[in-house]
């Protein structure tokens, strides 16, 4: 016992050290080399300053991308200032001016980088941030790459870091789609190395215990890639317009996988697949625009892994209008689970969600207008994806004997050709595997590719051997497959246990006003123009689409399941934060008698403007 005590001291003596001996270090735009400034003050360099106490120019200074030096320990802080006057600084990742030998060569300049960041602890990370990380982070530091540099931050063999308050990005307009039909727009990638964009903004291997907060990533070719990592965070963070993938989890190697929690919370990824307009002044600047399929190079998954596993998080995280799918863990087959809660995804050229092994799905609103690209302007969506993958909403695979899937509470919309599809991802056949579906709204409307019919209500490659299924909403599917006979099973005893109502669609079919149909769910606005008229693009601040209950005439209100499902509880707050109160309502929201219902917001959202302002 007295040695444990001796020890446990001695560790409490180190750790404080360690604690003792941070340092925070200082950037700002008029501050000094290293050799002038010891960056230990907020203080610009000043010929008058002595003992050099005054903020370095530039974060190469601590973390050289020439030699690769690293003149900062674990478990420091760097602060990026903005400048004298408050207004937002800028600082140029790559080569440029005094950063152009070593590394930075211009034979080489693309490996212009930061090295990986040093390890922190638990208590004490490594941590880069902007001044006003704790205070809203209004104005975060622009970080903007250039000269082909590869990646703006590494986190390479590292652990217990974080990233706050930051705005990492380049200032070009280019696409990595090889063969866009305005060459123009490609980015050029031939010597000399002095175009102005980056590629990566976040690269990720090999390490874990690493937090984002209040980030934007956009414009770049890729926002994060990632890969053999564990326990990564991103808090009101946002992967904007980089014309890759918004998260792109296959990196080199053999091995992908992800251990640990990935914890999306209160953030968004839009608009990835599309470039970023750079054009300082101008209407169209911070716009999105050439989106670009795979046939000509394009790609643009929000999120999308290899082979991977771990417990994905994404709680009130926004997917949105991204080129291809929307968030595809199609390939997670390891331990864990993917839970996806509160969440709008929308707009997304594939699917808008492909999971495979234990999943919950609560509270989202799912839209699968994937022909969204076909509505935009040219400028925007001419090149750009249409239900890719036949546009499903949902698609659902097991990779284990008992995988469980539950969906509880959740409105889904789509155009595509079904609203979900099941399969058996790993060729194991079907064993023990469970389907819980209850309290939901499946909308059916006019298929994209197929208007003479609306989407299918579920494609089987394979039958769940256990179903639960009551207590849904299916309005106005085509009738494959039956599903108003065949999509009920398992209706327990009490708790407003029901089938649920169901209509099926003859032909191509939507109107949403048409209340006579017992299904409808009284929307408040039309969820998806069928007429394929000029659609603006949203301002993602407020939303375009909003199906949620408008009365008490619907046929959603009170009428939802109130007991456990699989041992998950129904949600007693809805998506847009109120209090499920008696029976809940069918779908991700409650009608709530005399409340307007306020959409949740997107972090740190990009100002956009309609398409029919840019023409």
């Amino acid at each position: 016992m007295k040695f444990k005590i001796q020890h446990l001291i001695v560790s409490l003596i180190l750790l404080a050290s360690m604690q003792a001996q941070a340092v925070e270090y200082f950037i700002h735009p008029e501050g000094g080399d290293i050799e002038h400034c010891n960056g230990l003050s907020s203080q610009p360099f000043s010929q008058n300053i002595e003992n050099q106490d005054c903020a370095l120019k530039h974060i190469f200074e601590l973390l050289s991308p020439e030699s690769k030096a690293i003149n900062i320990n674990g478990g420091d802080i760097i602060t990026l200032l903005n400048n004298q006057d408050g207004s937002q600084a800028e600082y140029r990742m790559g080569q440029h001016d005094d950063y152009s030998s070593g590394g930075c060569s211009s034979s080489w300049a693309y490996d212009c980088n930061l090295p990986s960041l040093p390890a922190g602890t638990a208590n004490n990370p490594t941590i880069i941030r902007g001044e006003d990380w704790n205070n809203g982070c209004a104005t975060p530091p622009h970080l903007w790459g250039s000269n082909r540099a590869s990646k703006i931050f590494s986190l390479i063999d590292t652990q217990h870091v974080e990233l706050s308050c930051l705005e990492i990005t380049d200032h070009s307009s280019c696409v990595g789609a090889h063969g866009f039909p305005d060459e123009s727009l490609i980015c050029d990638r031939s010597t000399p190395y002095t175009k102005l964009f980056a590629d990566i903004g976040i690269y990720m291997e090999n390490s874990n215990d690493i937090t984002f907060t209040d980030v934007v990533v956009k414009g770049l070719s890729t926002g994060i890639s990632a890969g053999r990592v564990s326990d990564i965070t991103l808090l009101r963070t946002h992967l904007y317009a980089n014309s890759s993938a918004g998260w792109n989890g296959d990196i080199y190697g053999d091995d992908d996988s992800v251990s640990g929690t990935m914890y999306f919370k209160d953030s968004a990824i839009t608009f990835s697949g599309c470039g970023l307009i750079y054009n300082p002044g101008a209407r169209d600047h911070g716009q999105p625009h050439a989106c670009a399929r795979q046939d000509i190079g394009g790609y643009g998954d929000g999120l999308g892994t290899g082979e991977t596993g771990g417990t994905w998080i994404f709680d009130n995280t926004q997917i949105l209008y991204n080129n291809s799918d929307g968030i595809d863990l199609l390939y997670h087959h390891g331990e864990g689970e993917i839970i996806i809660k509160n969440s709008r995804i929308e707009g997304n050229g594939g699917n808008q969600v492909k999971v495979t092994g234990n999943t919950q799905l609560i509270n989202n609103v799912i839209i699968s207008n994937c022909g969204w690209n076909s509505r935009q302007a040219a400028s925007l969506g001419a090149e750009g994806t249409n239900c890719r993958g036949a546009g499903g909403a949902i698609s659902i695979s097991w990779s284990h004997p008992d995988d469980k899937a539950i969906l509880l509470n959740n409105t889904v919309l789509s155009e595509g050709d079904c609203i979900m599809g099941t399969g058996d991802r790993t060729n194991i056949g079907a064993q023990n595997q469970g389907l819980y579906i209850v309290n939901n709204i499946f909308y059916g409307v006019t298929d994209f590719r197929q208007e003479w019919e609306n989407s299918c209500l579920l494609y089987r490659e394979i039958v769940h051997p256990y179903e639960q299924i009551h207590n849904n909403i299916i309005h106005q599917v085509k009738g494959y497959d039956s599903p108003c006979e065949d999509f009920s099973a398992n209706i327990p005893d009490g708790n407003n246990a029901n089938v649920g109502p169901c209509s099926i669609a003859s032909g191509g079919f939507f109107d949403d006003r048409d209340y006579s149909i017992a299904t409808n769910p009284h929307f408040l606005k039309t969820a998806i123009d069928i007429q394929h008229t000029a659609y603006d693009l949203p301002t993602l601040k407020a939303e375009t689409n909003k199906p949620y209950p408008q009365d008490n005439a619907s046929p959603v209100y009170n009428a939802g399941y109130s007991g456990e499902v699989a041992g998950v509880s129904i949600p007693t707050k809805d998506f847009l934060g109120n209090a499920r109160e008696g029976l809940p309502d069918i779908g991700a929201v409650e009608f709530i008698e005399g409340l307007t219902p306020t959409p949740n917001k997107i972090p740190k959202t990009p100002v956009i403007i309609s398409v029919e302002q840019l023409d």
